[in-house]
């Protein structure tokens, strides 16, 4: 994956992953995450947020982030909107530089929730920090292998498909879908609101992934960043498809 641009690496090489709101209660999306990832079979560091401390999936809880021991890069962030905007002042100056914002409550429930995501932003880029969502599923790759999302098990099989998506509830329609239909994927990205991070971002990182023969996109909307001159999205989309030989499938929302 040499081809991907540097600030969204850790998205798809992740240097340890860190979860800030790690549950212990089965029915939190804090316990999902942590398990999916726990289950996953990545071999990189793992680690647990939560100011209340403990032990969950047998490993260690940290009260805080400045407790966790190794190098982590990206965080996974669960916390509640309203204190969102302080937590990437509390995750950059570690050195982590990539989030992924799996919480809800932001502009999908309002203006304030619109204000919520602006300030987010704002905050992450004093730090130099790229982020993932909010509001959305998280991310995945069979190969690597790991799994950020709270999804419930089981997860897709290893294969060959991409799946790049703004909505979070496709994404686990597609999982199911795929497994009844006996095909694999090989990653699957959820980006929520993307108030950052865009699929215009991702494409060329799931392009250059070796693992990958076809890119999926669900698209509520298309951004047009990293577009050459006179090139519309599906120009770009072709073309990073066409430079890796990859096979693309474009659907309208059903």
């Amino acid at each position: 994956m040499s081809q991907i641009e540097p600030t969204l690496r850790p998205f798809f090489d992740p240097a340890g992953i860190v979860i800030v709101g790690a549950s212990a209660a089965p029915t939190k999306l804090g316990f999902g995450v942590a398990r999916n990832l726990a289950q996953s079979g990545y071999t990189g560091a793992i680690h647990f947020v939560n100011p209340r401390g403990g032990r969950l999936l047998e490993r260690p809880v940290y009260a805080a982030l400045a407790d966790v021991p190794d190098p982590v890069d990206p965080a996974v962030l669960l916390v509640p909107a309203p204190a969102m905007p302080d937590t990437p002042a509390h995750v950059g100056p570690p050195g982590i530089r990539a989030a992924i914002i799996v919480s809800g409550g932001f502009r999908e429930t309002g203006p304030a929730g619109a204000a919520l995501e602006d300030e987010c932003l704002r905050v992450a880029r004093d730090h130099d920090m790229r982020l993932i969502g909010p509001n959305c599923v998280g991310l995945l790759d069979t190969h690597r292998p790991l799994d950020t999302t709270f999804l419930p098990p089981p997860g897709p099989t290893p294969g060959d498909v991409a799946f790049i998506s703004h909505s979070g509830a496709i994404c686990a329609a597609v999982i199911d879908w795929a497994r009844g239909q006996g095909f694999g994927l090989s990653h699957l990205v959820s980006l929520g609101n993307q108030i950052d991070v865009r699929e215009t971002d991702v494409l060329s990182a799931v392009a250059a992934d070796d693992h990958t023969r076809v890119i999926t996109l669900y698209l509520e909307a298309v951004s047009y960043t990293h577009l050459r001159a006179h090139e519309t999205v599906l120009d770009l989309v072709c073309r990073l498809l066409l430079e890796k030989k990859k096979h693309l499938s474009i659907h309208a929302p059903v």
